[in-house]
This record gives C-alpha cells, sequence and structure tokens, in this order.
C-alpha cells in the first residue's frame, strides 16, 4: 500500500511515498530511500520499496529539494549540502512519527545517494544500517573515468556557476542526461 506523504523542509516540503507492509504491527522497521544524481523517486524506486513492504518494513522514499515532486527553486538544482540536509530532514521526520521504530532505520542510496547514504550514517549513530548502491564515493576516480576533456568542460561550468552566484546571477544549469550534441 503506497500513500502520498509530505516532509516538511525550512519552508517547503520534500515530497515522498510511504509504503506500509499488509501485516504492519506498530513500531515498523523502516527503509528511508532517494534517488542519485538528478533522478527522482519515479525512476523506479516503486520497485525496490515494494519489495522491501512486502518483507515487512514501512518504507519512506522522497526526492531532493529541487528535484520531482517536492518544492524548491529553481527547479533541477543539485547542492549536496541541501541533498544531505534533506536526508537529515526525512530522519527526523520518520523519527518523529509513532509508527516507525526508531531503532530500526535504515538508509538505502544509490549512486550520488548511497555516496548520501554513507555520510549520514557516519554522522548519525541511530541509524541501524545502510544500503549504498553503486555509491558514488569518489570525485577524483569519476573525473579520470569520463576522461580529461569532459572533466574540463564540467570544472569550467563549475566555476562558471560559482562566479554567477556570488554576483547573484541565475545557477548556470547543464544536462544530466541527453544525447551528445554534435554525434548521432
Amino acid at each position: 500500500m503506497r500513500t502520498d506523504v509530505s516532509i516538511p523542509s525550512g519552508s517547503g516540503a520534500l515530497a515522498g511515498w510511504l509504503y506500509l507492509p499488509s501485516d504492519a504491527r506498530e513500531p515498523l522497521p523502516v527503509v528511508v530511500m532517494a534517488h542519485g544524481l538528478g533522478a527522482v523517486k519515479e525512476m523506479r524506486l516503486d520497485a525496490y520499496a515494494d519489495r522491501f513492504a512486502a518483507s515487512g518494513y514501512a518504507v519512506v522514499v522522497f526526492d531532493y529539494r529541487h528535484f520531482g515532486s517536492s518544492t524548491g527553486q529553481p527547479r533541477q538544482l543539485l547542492t549536496i549540502q541541501n541533498q544531505l540536509q534533506d536526508w537529515r530532514t526525512a530522519l527526523t521526520w520518520v523519527r518523529s512519527e509513532e509508527l516507525f521504530d526508531a531503532d530500526r532505520i535504515a538508509l538505502w542510496g544509490t549512486s550520488f545517494g548511497g555516496g548520501h547514504v554513507i555520510r549520514i550514517a557516519a554522522e548519525d549513530h541511530g541509524v541501524a544500517a545502510v544500503i549504498a548502491q553503486c555509491p558514488f564515493t569518489d570525485g577524483w576516480a569519476s573525473t579520470r573515468a569520463v576522461g580529461l576533456i569532459s572533466s574540463a568542460k564540467v570544472v569550467a561550468l563549475g566555476l562558471r556557476d560559482r562566479l554567477a552566484a556570488r554576483c547573484g546571477k541565475p545557477p548556470v544549469m547543464i544536462a544530466s542526461a541527453g544525447p551528445r550534441h554534435g554525434r548521432r
């Protein structure tokens, strides 16, 4: 059974889904889930959440601020510190709900989110388990994997974004997926 939830976050909210097992007996162990770089909960997190719920876990799936159904302007703004804060916000919310067992909280993240859950669990010793699927943990290794030219382009865009922020201009946006321009 899935229901929509809204997790208060500052002046906005994280949009999420709550899955409950069919034989729910409170308080429930809970898995908190979010996606990786630029992805949203609709990108098949339901398949994982369904499996966890079928195994007796409650599951809270959320979109980061600026992504999916969550609030935040501008849209598609990726800020690592904000995403880490979103994990902390989701954990605080889960712990405030009597439905969940605060001593049996697991974090699940993939890719960029996989790196986030490792960091959050290292800071928060109340997390019982972490599942990090293909975690992003090493920026230098990733840089080497994409090559020097692509890395230089991304660094240049990042520096341009920093300069724009200091000048009060909108963020520099780049596509996180799609066809390469000029290639077939």
